[in-house]
C-alpha cells in the first residue's frame, strides 16, 4: 500500500459524488494499515502535543488525521523524528519528504511538516475525515493538480501560506513555493488516478447497431411502396 492508493480513493470518492453507501474504501484501506501496524508501533507511538484532543470519526481516516496533526505541530521535536521510521503513516509520506527536501532545498524536518500539511488538507475533504474542508474547493484544485499546473493564488487565499509560514518559520514567498512543490509531487499521483480510461471503447446507443443490421442483408430487396 502507498500514498498513491489513498489519493486514488480520495479522487474516486469525488468522482462518485461522495457516496457512503456500503463499505467505505477509505476506512477499509487506512483501518487495515493502522490495525496491522498497531502492535508493532505502540511502544514508539508519537506523543500528542499539549492540549491536543483526538477527534473521533468513523473509520481509520480520523486516526490518520490525528497522526498528521501531531507531526504538523512539532517542527523541532526530536520525538517526532525518532518515531517517523515506525509510524505507518509517515512511512507512506517519507518518499515525498525526501523529494520535497531536495526540490525545495529545505531541511527534511520542514519538508516533513509541509508534506503532512498537504496530505491533511487534501484528506480533510473526505466525508469520514471529521475535519473542516471549507478553505478551498478540492475538485477545482484536483483538476489543477491533474493538469500539472496549479494557480498559486489558492495557497494565499486559502490561508495555507500563512499556516506554513507560521509553523515552519519560512517567509511567505518561500512557503508558497514550497507548497507548490509539495502539491506538484502529490499531483503526479492525482493525475494518474483522475485520468479517464482512454482504452475504453465508445458505447453504442441501444438500438443503433449500424446499417448492416437494418435488414439490408445479401439477397434481401428493400420493400417498395
Amino acid at each position: 500500500m502507498s500514498m498513491e492508493d489513498i489519493l486514488k480513493v480520495l479522487v474516486n470518492s469525488r468522482q462518485q459524488g461522495g457516496s457512503t453507501q456500503g463499505s467505505d474504501p477509505m476506512t477499509d484501506l487506512i483501518g487495515g494499515l493502522l490495525s496491522g501496524a498497531s502492535g508493532q508501533t505502540q511502544s514508539h507511538a508519537p506523543v500528542a502535543p499539549a492540549g491536543y484532543q483526538q477527534q473521533q470519526s468513523s473509520g481509520g481516516l480520523g486516526d490518520m488525521m490525528g497522526l498528521l496533526e501531531m507531526f504538523m505541530g512539532n517542527n523541532q521535536s526530536g520525538a517526532t523524528q525518532s518515531s517517523t521510521a515506525s509510524n505507518p503513516i509517515m512511512m507512506l509520506l517519507q518518499p515525498y519528504v525526501e523529494k520535497l527536501a531536495k526540490k525545495a532545498n529545505i531541511p527534511p524536518e520542514i519538508a516533513m511538516i509541509v508534506v503532512s500539511f498537504v496530505a491533511h488538507k487534501l484528506l480533510s475533504h473526505h466525508p469520514t475525515s471529521g475535519r473542516d474542508s471549507s478553505s478551498f474547493n478540492l475538485d477545482d484544485l484536483l483538476g489543477q493538480m491533474s493538469s500539472g499546473k496549479i494557480d498559486s493564488n489558492v495557497y494565499q487565499t486559502s490561508g495555507m501560506v500563512h499556516e506554513i509560514s507560521k509553523s515552519t518559520g519560512l517567509d511567505e514567498a518561500t512557503a508558497s513555493k514550497t507548497l507548490d512543490a509539495a502539491f506538484s509531487l502529490f499531483g503526479q499521483h492525482v493525475q494518474s488516478a483522475a485520468a479517464p480510461s482512454v482504452s475504453a471503447k465508445p458505447q453504442v446507443p441501444a438500438g443503433a447497431k449500424g446499417l448492416r443490421s437494418t435488414g439490408m442483408k445479401s439477397g434481401v430487396k428493400p420493400k417498395r411502396d
